[in-house]
């Protein structure tokens, strides 16, 4: 029997599916796009205070420190690899600019994004912001802005973690959110707080209008609610925009290929059962492809042993 898997992207899902696959006996190949392996990990300079065992590690470290068990594995890996075309047989074949892999299933660990630019593309003088020092789309930048006026424009996790470490040094923060607060209890009321001791300002629901940049300054025009439209002024912007699932390329190949319809949910995520198998026979999803939820390190590296697991447990049956 073939037990070759290939495990399309390198994060900590498809790290973690890896090192369970090539334990279970099996021969794991991991595609991934970067140049590195770590996924969003690689740009968190943030300490992870939830990953049990590892406290004070940053997400840098953390993506360092599993590379590296992959490394002692001797998984094979093949990085800075695009795919090229995926085709279904008797086993999958899957192509890349430089490699051809059969391989019995697929592990999909392709993660997602954080949204930029793209979702306020739209909207007029947001080109204005690409040429302006003082806007920040990277979830893993924090800028100083110490006595400055400073908006930030999300209501998740992301978003009020943000305004919270900003507005103790800001001259004051403006905190955007277009409908709800979807954090946890604890970032919701920290922001609370802050609006209480006059630290914060909170404009909810608000609709951006347009922006124009005024030399160093840039200007915000907004509906809130059925107030009539306001201006606002700040001298930096955070956009914390929220997550979008990594499909769209695989979905194509899928597709093209004429692999199989690969089902995705209402918020256009992989679409699994309980066990991480996929609408496609031999395919399977991990980590935050497929969890719109609870994102997170711990999470990815749980479901990429469930994966693994459930791809023993077919390849099994099948014998």
């Amino acid at each position: 029997m073939n037990k070759v898997v290939t495990v399309i992207g390198g994060g900590p899902a498809g790290m973690s599916c890896a090192l369970w696959l090539k334990n279970l006996r099996f021969l794991p190949i991991i595609i991934e796009k970067n140049k590195q392996l770590g996924g969003g990990q690689t740009i968190s300079p943030f300490h992870n205070t939830w990953y049990l065992g590892m406290p004070g590690h940053t997400g840098m470290e953390l993506a360092k420190q599993f590379t590296r068990h992959i490394e002692l594995e001797v998984i094979p890996t093949l990085f800075d690899s695009k795919l090229k075309s995926i085709t279904s047989g008797e086993n999958f074949q899957i192509s890349t600019e430089t490699n051809q892999i059969t391989a019995k299933s697929i592990v999909i660990a392709t993660g997602q994004r954080y949204k930029g630019y793209e979702t306020i593309a739209s909207l007029p003088g947001s080109d204005e912001l690409l040429l302006s020092p003082n806007v920040c789309f990277n979830p893993g930048g924090t800028p100083i802005v110490h006595g400055q006026k400073v908006a930030v424009v999300g209501g998740g996790d992301n978003g009020l973690g943000t305004a919270r470490i900003l507005a103790d040094t800001a001259q004051h923060l403006h905190l955007f959110i277009r409908s709800e607060m979807k954090g946890f209890t604890m970032n919701e009321k920290g922001v609370f707080q802050q609006i209480e001791s006059g630290k914060i300002t909170l404009h909810k629901p608000a609709v951006i209008q347009r922006f124009k940049v005024q030399g160093d300054n840039i200007q915000i025009i907004f509906k809130e609610g059925n107030k009539p439209e306001q201006e606002l002024v700040v001298n930096y912007v955070c956009f914390r925009l929220g997550f979008a699932p990594n499909v769209e390329e695989i979905v194509k190949l899928f597709d093209r290929g004429e692999v199989g319809c690969l089902e995705l949910t209402e918020g256009g995520y992989i679409a699994t059962d309980r066990f991480l198998r996929t609408s496609i026979p031999q395919v399977y999803a991990a980590g935050d492809v497929t969890n719109y939820r609870d994102p997170c390190v711990v999470t990815a590296v749980a479901q990429g042993a469930i994966a693994a697991r459930s791809v023993e447990e077919d390849l099994r049956s099948d014998d």
